[in-house]
């Protein structure tokens, strides 16, 4: 959708300690080809300096605002104080440790439709080797789905593109959620509003570029115990047949599903990867995170 005026767009970016890595985000913002836009950074009680330079760039550039909390008190915390003080038409979230290719945001907006519930694209992935690889593979401009298709995978990227409006209506990120913050948030969105599109253009870029203490999802909450409470937040959304499917998903997490119940689900699914996976539970090269 191309629009006669411009749109002011905002982007939040929240972050803990990774001063040098949020520069580099905002640098990404900055270079947008878009220029009406606001870069809300929320400090989730950083003690790196952050706070200082922050304060004397949001002083240089308006377009720049500060927000922090003095206590730690979590990522969906922090996301929420950009979504709820936000001031743009639409909005969009970056990571601290991640960058914007410099199309970014009018991407979005040329591809926007209001009756998408989001929009979201494919990233790079770059490491430190100089190695870059596409995360999602195919040909097709975009795909399109529905809730339906977020209840069992995540398969709308880590961020996505909506109107400030449709994220506030759902309550912006649930604080309760310790993991799969993302996936809880994209599943609620398009329960809500409807359909979205994920491009296949490239837009972001995801950086593996971390010490070996500083991992970009946290694994000391337990995938299975993440998907639980994604399941006990999400009551009406996982009913009948999806329940069932998300607890049997949950018990070979765990390592405790049956045989039999693997095999049906494999007929019902019409995919022989249940069963399949029966079998490679047992062994450690077997993932679901």
């Amino acid at each position: 959708m191309q629009y006669e005026k411009k749109p002011k767009v905002s982007i939040y970016i929240t972050t803990h300690n990774r001063l040098n890595k949020l520069k580099r985000a905002i640098c990404s913002v900055l270079k947008q080809d878009y220029s009406n836009i606001e870069i809300l950074v929320c400090d989730d009680a950083s003690s790196d300096g952050t706070k200082e330079y922050m304060a004397a760039l949001a002083e240089k550039d308006s377009r720049v605002i500060y927000l922090r909390n003095d206590n730690n008190q979590g990522a969906c915390v922090a996301r929420n104080m950009g979504i709820f003080k936000a001031t743009g038409k639409f909005i969009t979230g970056l990571d601290d440790d991640d960058e914007f290719t410099p199309t970014r945001i009018s991407f979005f907006l040329d591809n926007w439709s209001d009756n998408l519930s989001f929009i979201c694209c494919n990233f790079k992935e770059k490491y430190v080797d100089g190695r870059e690889k596409l995360y999602y593979k195919g040909g097709e401009k975009y795909i399109e789905g529905s809730y339906e298709d977020l209840l069992f995978c995540n398969i709308a990227s880590n961020q996505v593109f909506t109107t400030t409006e449709k994220l506030r209506k759902i309550g912006g990120f649930d604080i309760r959620a310790r993991r799969l913050q993302d996936w809880d948030t994209w599943l609620r969105l398009s329960f809500e509003h409807g359909q979205f599109k994920r491009f296949q253009e490239p837009t972001y870029i995801m950086h593996h570029d971390h010490k070996e203490n500083e991992n970009r999802v946290s694994k000391s909450y337990p995938f299975s115990k993440a998907l639980i409470d994604l399941r006990e937040r999400n009551k009406e959304i996982y009913q009948g047949e999806k329940l069932d499917f998300m607890n049997y998903i949950i018990s070979t997490v765990e390592r405790r599903a049956g045989l039999m119940e693997s095999i049906t689900w494999s007929f019902s699914k019409r995919t022989p990867k249940y069963a399949l996976k029966y079998a490679l539970q047992f062994l450690p090269l077997n993932r679901y995170d």
